[in-house]
């Protein structure tokens, strides 16, 4: 069952509330700033539009369409990825500028989104379940 204002799975949400505001986690060498349960919803200016903190991909993706006329981008592996298809993740961390997201349309894979890189996108786990069990909470 999902959140029907967060379309992100209940247990996803309940692990969020479980560790507090203000959460850091490892994953794969690399550290992320989650967004807590109602940071989720706050929102957020990027170039003078005003979009929710989890719906900022589909935001970005909108910025670099317009300044590049692409339409897709490129993950690690060197697959196209249309750029509608990232502009239905939801953002859940941060790491500077990179950001954390999950595709619903995919078993909540877990990924990857570097705005300021053109969009290039990197998958770290096949789904949240598969992320979670990766990460290590850091203090």
């Amino acid at each position: 069952m999902t959140s029907p204002k967060l379309n992100l799975p209940e247990n996803y949400l309940k692990w969020l509330d479980e560790i507090g505001e203000d959460a850091y986690l490892e994953f794969d060498d690399e550290e992320w700033v989650l967004a807590g349960h109602k940071e989720l919803l706050e929102t957020i200016e990027i170039d003078d539009d005003e979009t929710l903190c989890i719906d900022q991909a589909r935001l970005l993706v909108k910025i670099i369409m317009e300044a590049t006329g692409e339409s897709s981008t490129e993950d690690d592996e060197g697959n196209e990825i249309p750029f509608s298809r990232i502009a239905g993740w939801l953002t859940i961390g941060c790491n500077n500028e990179d950001l954390l997201c999950v595709d619903p349309a995919d078993k909540y894979s877990v990924w990857v989104f570097y705005p300021s890189d053109g969009g290039d996108v990197e998958k770290l786990a096949d789904s949240l379940e598969e992320f979670l069990e990766g990460v290590e909470l850091v203090d």
